[in-house]
This record gives C-alpha cells, sequence and structure tokens, in this order.
C-alpha cells in the first residue's frame, strides 16, 4: 500500500507520551489521538475492551493530563514534541 506524504506525516505525529506504562493505556490513548474523540461506549465497541477495564484507564489518563473528558466525550490533550502539554 502507497502512502502519501500527508499520511505518513500524519502518523509520524502520533507519539506517545513516556508516562504512559501500559499496553492499555497506549491504546487507548493512540485510538482517541486518531480519532480525536470517544465514549466509553465507542472504545469498547473499537477496542473490545471491557467497561470495567476501560474506567480505570480512563480515571488515570484524565489525572495525568493525557485525557480530558467533556460530558460523556473523552479527548485526547494536545501534547508538545517534549511531551509537556500545551
Amino acid at each position: 500500500m502507497i502512502q502519501t506524504q500527508s499520511q505518513h506525516q500524519r502518523h509520524a505525529d502520533l507519539n506517545l507520551p513516556e508516562t504512559l506504562d501500559t499496553a492499555d493505556a497506549k491504546l487507548v490513548y493512540l485510538y482517541l489521538r486518531v480519532e480525536n474523540e470517544a465514549t466509553i461506549d465507542e472504545l469498547h465497541a473499537a477496542l473490545g475492551m471491557k467497561k470495567i477495564t476501560l474506567y480505570p484507564l480512563l480515571q488515570i489518563l484524565t489525572t495525568t493530563d493525557h485525557v480530558d473528558r467533556t460530558g460523556t466525550q473523552y479527548v485526547c490533550q494536545q501534547q508538545t514534541t517534549s511531551g509537556g502539554n500545551l
């Protein structure tokens, strides 16, 4: 499959924060970075993760300022290249 430069650049911008230490946290974070936002139901359906697993992961991602919650939507906070928040 041939990728255009913009597709390649978009994937290159998906750097993970160094503080994410579990595969599940990284997966949820990357999903939210790619999709921009999601509800717990959407994360459950898309990732096949149990909600009982997603709730504590999202709580950790929220308290560590990687993810914001607005109502039922979760969104990734924008990260700078050094891994800090904008």
